[in-house]
């Protein structure tokens, strides 16, 4: 996909292995990440080194590559002898993922408003029309990685760099959840979805506590669209529910 960011390229990769090595396990990373988060790929599937070096024409050393970077994301487990397997997140961690989620970008965003250049807010459009034009054309994967890069984009201007592997994972796992569910006519229209031109929108005007309602808004009222099955319908329950502390949260505070 033209200008799009690879925010989760794996540099030290391309270090280790050179350039024609890290390229061809980034194609690999690349497409099995689109088989799992599209549901192609499901926790039923049986993944094996040498099944995927024979489908991907390459050796065992690259799969293992891409595997273990899917692996950083949270998107694989890797279990010695037994292999690999995708991950299938519980309500519980699809809740907790949400609220960490909220608490890091909204915390971002607070930040991000104090550094925000108009370069970088043009940069930031730009990502939202390539979004929307992909939304258009009903690409689930192209819309999942544009929205992930967007809000990396906007983390990494908040310069808090030891979180955004922390988000990186987060927004994968959730996407995860979110994706492999059919997503009705309804939910590509999004009419129900805070957009990301809100936030884009309320930076440019400086209003800090607008900017950060509407990343808040943005990530519980997608949840709310596409993954129902995890979250609910209910977008002002589910805001009130987040309004809380998790009870785990207050035990290990000794409270």
């Amino acid at each position: 996909m033209n200008g799009q960011f690879a925010e989760d390229t794996d540099l030290q990769a391309k270090s280790a292995t050179g350039r024609k090595r890290a390229r061809k396990s980034d194609a690999v990373y690349q497409d099995l990440k689109r088989k799992i988060l599209t549901g192609e790929f499901n926790s039923e599937s049986p993944i094996t080194e040498q099944s995927l070096a024979q489908d991907y024409n390459c050796s065992q050393g690259t799969v293992r590559e891409a595997l273990m970077l899917l692996q950083e994301f949270g998107l694989v487990v890797r279990r010695g002898y037994q292999g690999t397997f995708v991950t299938d997140p519980s309500i519980v961690e699809a809740m907790l993922m949400l609220k960490l989620r909220i608490d890091i970008e909204a915390t971002g965003v607070t930040e991000a408003a104090q550094n925000i250049t108009s370069r970088q807010l043009e940069e930031l459009k730009d990502l939202d029309r390539q979004f929307e034009e992909c939304r258009l054309r009903r690409d689930v994967f192209g819309c999942a990685e544009l929205d992930r890069n967007l809000h990396l984009k906007l983390f990494k201007i908040a310069q808090m760099p030891t979180l955004e592997p922390v988000l990186i994972r987060t927004t994968m796992v959730l996407q995860r959840v979110m994706l492999p569910t059919p997503r009705s006519e309804a939910a590509w229209q999004r009419r129900n979805v805070t957009p990301h031109q809100a936030i884009l929108e309320a930076l440019e005007k400086g209003k800090v506590q607008d900017a950060k309602d509407a990343v808040k808004a943005h990530i519980l009222s997608s949840a709310v669209v596409l993954a129902p099955h995890f979250y609910g319908k209910d977008l002002e329950q589910l805001q009130k529910n987040y309004e809380k502390e998790p009870a785990q949260i207050v035990a290990l505070a000794g409270l």
